[in-house]
C-alpha cells in the first residue's frame, strides 16, 4: 500500500510542477504586458527572494528553506502508520510548490511569479501549490485528532 502512495505523491508531484513550469513559460513569452484591471490581473514579477520579495537575492537560504520543507514533510509523512490518499495528495501540493520555485531559482535566477490579486502581493501556481498543501496537512491532522481518546484512535462504528 506504502508503494501505491509512493506513486501517488510522485504522480501529483510531476504534473503539478509541468503545469506550473508550462504556465511560467506561456507567461514569460505570450504577454509582454500586464492583463486585466480588476480584482486578479497577470503581471510577470521576478522574485529573488522568499515570499513577498524577503530575504532578496540570497539563494542559499532558499536551497537551505527547500531542505528544511523537505524535512517537515517527511517528518509528518512517518508520524502516521501509514500514507493515505488524502495526506498523498497534500504532500505532492507541497512538493511540487517548492520543487518548481528551486526550479525557478536554479535556471531563472529567482521565481516567476504574474497573478495579481488586488490589494495583495504577486504569486505563481506553485505558491499556490504549497498553501493549499499545508492548509490540507492541517485539516488532516485536526480531524485525525479528532478521533483520538485518551492517547488510543477511536474507531467509527
Amino acid at each position: 500500500m506504502k508503494n501505491k502512495m509512493i506513486k501517488l505523491i510522485f504522480g501529483i508531484t510531476i504534473l503539478l510542477i509541468l503545469i506550473d513550469q508550462i504556465t511560467k513559460f506561456v507567461i514569460q513569452y505570450k504577454y509582454e504586458n500586464p492583463i486585466g484591471n480588476g480584482f486578479i490581473r497577470i503581471t510577470l514579477v521576478q522574485n529573488t527572494g522568499m515570499a513577498f520579495g524577503f530575504n532578496s537575492g540570497n539563494t542559499k537560504n532558499m536551497i537551505l528553506t527547500f531542505v528544511i520543507l523537505l524535512l517537515i514533510v517527511n517528518f509528518i509523512r512517518t508520524q502516521k502508520e501509514m500514507i493515505d490518499t488524502k495526506t498523498s495528495v497534500a504532500l505532492g501540493f507541497i512538493l511540487a510548490g517548492g520543487i518548481s520555485n528551486l526550479i525557478d531559482r536554479i535556471i531563472r535566477g529567482g521565481v516567476m511569479d504574474f497573478i495579481q490579486v488586488k490589494n495583495f502581493a504577486v504569486f505563481n501556481l506553485a505558491d499556490s501549490y504549497v498553501v493549499i498543501g499545508w492548509i490540507l496537512i492541517v485539516i488532516f491532522l485536526i480531524k485525525f485528532n479528532q478521533g483520538i481518546v485518551g492517547g488510543k484512535r477511536c474507531e467509527k462504528q
